[in-house]
């Protein structure tokens, strides 16, 4: 009966693809925001062995595409951990306008549950991912192994919800606030005793009173490093006039942040450490709402990659200590990818400038009144779309395709738009390729806008406030994608989609892969 068992055993790991042996006990996904991956060519020399770098050549790099035209920060994690496109799981941006409730609706926000992590956050409405439309990775480990544990660690809390998913054990974001970690009631009705007491001693005042600079020099010796434009920030000065732990979300620290908290969390969660598989999902940020404020060489983002690739470095160290080589599955790869600037494609004579949706919006509102009368055509409108008051359409007994048309129209007249589709063709038509694809891959039939625009590949989205983040898009849907550690092949080739990043992962697992997900396994 035994020498049955094995034998069953066997089979049914050949049949997986993946050996017993190879199945990893923990999948850590690592996304990094705002990233510029030329830096990896610009500065590889001052990285270290321990890093980046030992990840790249130590495991699997490919270039992945996630098939949409602007990707951003939310709507890309969940893509990436439910292997679909935004159309299909619902996360078609950071916010959209909900016509039948009237208001702007952020991808996270909840009216039904409330944030948990502090005596001051019972009142303080939280999120949840009940936005989010179907299965991801954690839901698959989960429905495979209901033992399998499920965390997600961001400085964000989008980020932290839409890559845990619904499934999760728990999603875990810093608190502006407060300068702790908290998390919602859709997860838990109190946090567990090591966090709170982890909260106990607000780290994060540690890294505000020791300000920003750069590395000192056993530091800039360690990792290599010769900097020469020296610079310090203030973050107690900035602090104490803007009111909120939100300034070291500009800074490096941030990282740093999340990878200790995370190296805690394996620990007294326990994670790893039997045949039950687990997913920990960490996001960090290259800067964050500041990424705009610094080019693209500035001695800022040097140091900021530097010890980004420390953080990595030290994440990796934990993870052989704890789970041991061998014993884990780690990925890493970006969200909304850094553009360079008109101020930087300047420098080269390029054709480049900021889009103000703002000064264009106005003009149109002038432009329906003169056509179709006073009144308030425009709900709402975002870098991307515009919303029309259909309910105003509607009373006026006025054709909503012809209104979409003359907006359209509108629209492409200014300088710096490269196309302008409408609600209705993309609802009519199916394209199979290009810019028109990639927008309908985003398209949202009750989320959506009814005109979509896209700007030229070299003009970037004008915010309204400079630590605007609802604005932020980036037009780079093709991003590094490095695989590491068990069960991974590294003779990866061929052209790859984001979305067949999940269904790799399961099979690393030796699981199915959610019916939702469409993507394919790259090995």
């Amino acid at each position: 009966m035994v020498k049955k068992l094995l034998l069953l055993t066997s089979v049914l790991a050949w049949i997986s693809g993946v050996s017993a042996e190879e199945k990893p006990k923990l999948i850590v996904g690592v996304v990094i925001s705002h990233f510029y991956p030329e830096w990896m060519d610009m500065y590889g020399n001052e990285l270290s062995e321990n890093g980046l770098k030992r990840v790249m050549k130590q495991g699997a790099r490919v270039n992945v595409n996630y098939n949409y035209f602007y990707t951003q920060t939310g709507v890309d994690h969940a893509s990436i951990y439910t292997g679909m496109l935004p159309t299909e799981h619902g996360i078609v941006s950071r916010a959209w306008y909900d016509r039948l409730r009237r208001k702007r609706q952020y991808s996270t926000q909840s009216d039904r549950y409330t944030e948990i992590g502090d005596q001051q956050a019972d009142s303080i409405k939280s999120l949840s991912p009940d936005y989010l439309q179907t299965m991801s990775l954690g839901s698959a480990m989960k429905w495979n192994n209901p033992m399998s544990r499920v965390f997600s660690v961001a400085m964000n809390g989008d980020e932290a919800v839409l890559s845990g998913g619904s499934s999760a054990d728990m999603a875990i974001w810093f608190s502006e606030k407060t300068g702790k970690w908290v998390s919602s009631s859709y997860y838990c009705s109190e946090l567990p005793e090591w966090l709170r007491m982890y909260n106990t001693w607000v780290e994060s005042d540690h890294f505000v009173n020791k300000g920003w600079m750069m590395l000192s020099d056993e530091d800039k010796s360690a990792a290599r490093i010769r900097l020469t434009n020296h610079f310090y920030y203030d973050i107690a000065r900035a602090k104490k006039e803007y009111n909120t732990y939100r300034v070291l979300k500009a800074t490096p620290y941030a990282n740093t942040l999340v990878r200790v908290l995370a190296e805690k969390l394996i620990d007294e969660e326990r994670l790893g450490v039997d045949n039950d598989p687990d997913l920990l999902a960490l996001n960090f940020s290259c800067l964050d709402y500041m990424s705009r404020d610094f080019t693209i060489d500035s001695s800022e983002e040097k140091d900021m990659l530097v010890r980004l690739d420390m953080d990595i470095a030290a994440l990796v160290s934990k993870l052989d200590a704890r789970v041991g080589k061998g014993n884990y599955t780690l990925f890493v790869t970006f969200s909304e990818m850094r553009e360079l600037m008109p101020e930087d494609l300047r420098k080269i004579k390029v054709n480049s400038d900021y889009f103000s949706i703002f000064k264009a919006v106005a003009l149109l509102k002038s432009y329906l009144g003169l056509v179709y009368g006073p009144g308030d055509w425009i709900s709402d409108y975002d870098q991307g779309q515009i919303y029309l008051n259909r309910e105003l359409i509607e009373q006026k007994k006025i054709n909503l395709k012809e209104m979409q048309d003359k907006v359209a129209d509108f629209m492409i007249e200014f300088e710096g738009v490269a196309k302008v589709m409408t609600a209705y063709s993309l609802t009519h038509t199916s394209f199979p390729e290009g810019v028109n694809r990639l927008v309908q891959n985003s398209f949202s039939h009750k989320r959506s806008g009814d005109v979509f625009f896209c700007i030229h590949p070299t003009w970037v989205s004008e915010l309204k406030e400079l630590e605007d983040t609802y604005f932020r898009h980036t037009k780079r849907p093709i991003v590094p994608l490095y695989l590491y550690g068990a069960g991974v092949k590294t003779d990866l080739k061929g052209n790859y989609t984001m979305s067949d990043l999940l269904p790799t992962l399961c099979k690393i697992l030796g699981i199915n892969a959610p019916y939702t997900a469409h993507g394919k396994t790259m090995f």
